[in-house]
């Protein structure tokens, strides 16, 4: 009797001690879900833009208490599982692990969950008279051609069917903004060195630490340079990431006939050139108009057939939200005195002196024939269209 009184007492507490566990397991506040933003995949936001933070989760019962750093203030939310903030800050980082989320219900609390990726707070974008303009990830670029034609209008030349596609430049005249400018007149030659216009210095011998970053004011306006490597690397990887650009694998690329990877690094830059049979459909999103059949600008139709990948676009509907407006404003030689590629192919020009070649700059191509986005050197004498950059 004893023996079976013992046995009901142990597994009364046991019943007890398991229901306890239960209750506690039950009001047990479980961390919170990863931390998203309402940000493009670049997180990057102007100053005095609002945005949202949030997390998935949504339990009833439960107050999401929200930690912020001090350069954003909270506008509303605190103690949901979506918050709104807004830059007190003209420009900076919000470190990492500086923002977190803690579920609370009534005296328990979780572990706080914290968002470990920078978001970038950038100056408000400078503007142009005369020109559009358009912030790509952290950059604010030009997305018309420069047309400055200098003090007496000679600086330059235009095309006489097409004046909107800007004036056409030798290497020369844009690094220095001279009519008719020789190399005597500059001194942007293979290996010199010196500090460039925004105040950074730079060596010209093509590689990655020293050259891919230089900012050369010439014939653009004060506060903008003539676009550097980086420059127009970083274009491809910001319209990807903000624009949310298909794209996973060139296998998927092949499937879906749209969209590029980011074949190679920034350190890789523009050392050979972006095309199709390693990046995917690029040229395409940048361009601006049509093809001339639908009353647009550009020759050619809007596929081409690339090898074993059968039909690839030449143009996507997407480039018009992108708004690059990249036209086929071809060249001009002077020697022949003649046009090339005009209707069929871009050329613009890139501040990148890539090897010791007749100190010739690099020219940045799409065309009416192909998804890339090519590079090589630029032929003697040849003016071509430029895009200016805001100085960073």
């Amino acid at each position: 009797m004893k023996t079976q009184l013992i046995h009901i007492i142990l597994v009364t507490v046991w019943m007890a001690a398991l229901s306890s566990c239960k209750k506690d397991t039950k009001s047990a506040v479980q961390q919170p879900d990863f931390i998203s933003t309402s940000l493009s995949g670049s997180l990057s936001v102007d100053a005095g833009e609002e945005f949202e933070l949030f997390v998935p989760d949504n339990e009833e019962g439960v107050k999401y208490s929200w930690s912020i750093p001090d350069m954003l203030d909270l506008r509303s939310g605190q103690g949901t599982n979506r918050i709104k903030v807004i830059s007190n800050i003209d420009k900076g980082i919000v470190p990492v692990k500086s923002i977190g989320v803690t579920a609370e219900r009534g005296t328990q609390k979780s572990y706080t969950r914290w968002l470990y990726q920078e978001i970038s707070i950038l100056a408000l974008p400078p503007t142009l008279d005369g020109y559009r303009t358009k912030r790509y990830g952290a950059k604010t670029w030009m997305i018309d051609n420069l047309n400055e034609a200098g003090d007496d209008g000679s600086l330059g030349k235009t095309h006489p069917k097409y004046p909107d596609f800007g004036r056409y430049y030798t290497w020369h005249e844009a690094v220095t903004g001279i009519p008719n400018a020789t190399a005597s007149d500059h001194g942007y030659v293979w290996g010199s060195s010196g500090t460039d216009d925004a105040g950074k210095p730079y060596v010209l011998d093509g590689t990655y630490a020293n050259a891919s970053n230089i900012q050369i004011q010439g014939i653009c306006p004060k506060g903008w340079h003539i676009p550097n490597a980086n420059d127009w690397y970083d274009l491809l990887v910001a319209i990807k990431e903000d624009f949310n650009v298909p794209g996973n694998s060139l296998d998927q690329i092949k499937q879906i006939k749209e969209g590029y990877i980011i074949a190679w690094s920034r350190q890789e830059g523009l050392n050979k050139s972006i095309v199709a049979g390693d990046w995917g459909v690029i040229g395409p999103y940048l361009k601006g108009s049509r093809p001339q059949s639908e009353g647009g600008l550009w020759l050619g139709g809007t596929t081409y057939t690339q090898g074993n990948w059968g039909l690839l676009p030449t143009f996507v509907a997407q480039s018009t939200d992108i708004g690059f407006n990249i036209l086929p404003n071809g060249y001009w030689v002077s020697a022949t005195a003649a046009w090339g590629d005009v209707e069929g192919y871009s050329w613009h020009l890139a501040a990148v002196l890539r090897e010791p070649n007749d100190n010739r700059p690099l020219r940045v191509t799409i065309g009416n024939t192909n998804a890339n986005f090519s590079n090589n050197l630029l032929g003697m004498g040849h003016s071509v269209c430029i895009r200016c950059v805001a100085n960073y």
